[in-house]
Parts: structure tokens; C-alpha cells; sequence
């Protein structure tokens, strides 16, 4: 028998099971820890912006 396409290993080029945490250790998996250094490259919100121009416009006006 001789198959018409080369069967390769999809594991071969994927991050070993090693790298992961443990399931119930609590320690971080690499995407977590992945996900928590992205989050630390945002950038704060400037003071006065996102929070102000949410607020409804019955809370600006005076009441009687």
C-alpha cells in the first residue's frame, strides 16, 4: 500500500503538556499568564473621560 499524501504528526509542532498547569493547583496557565501581560500594556483611562460622558442626563440637571 502507498498513500498518496504524507501523514504527519499534528502534535509534533504544538507546546508540550509539560508547560501546562496543573488542573486544581492553581498555578497559571501560559495563556493566562499571556493574557494578564497584555492586559498590563493598556493604558488607564484618563481622568474625566469614560465615566463622564456616561452619565445620564438626569443626574447633570437641577431638580426643583
Amino acid at each position: 500500500m502507498n498513500p498518496s499524501h504524507k501523514n504527519t504528526d499534528p502534535a509534533a509542532g504544538s507546546r508540550p503538556y509539560m508547560e501546562e498547569g496543573d488542573i486544581g493547583s492553581g498555578e497559571k496557565t501560559p495563556g493566562q499568564k499571556e493574557t494578564e501581560e497584555m492586559i498590563k500594556e493598556i493604558p488607564p483611562l484618563q481622568p474625566g473621560s469614560a465615566r463622564d460622558n456616561a452619565k445620564r442626563e438626569d443626574e447633570t440637571t437641577p431638580k426643583d
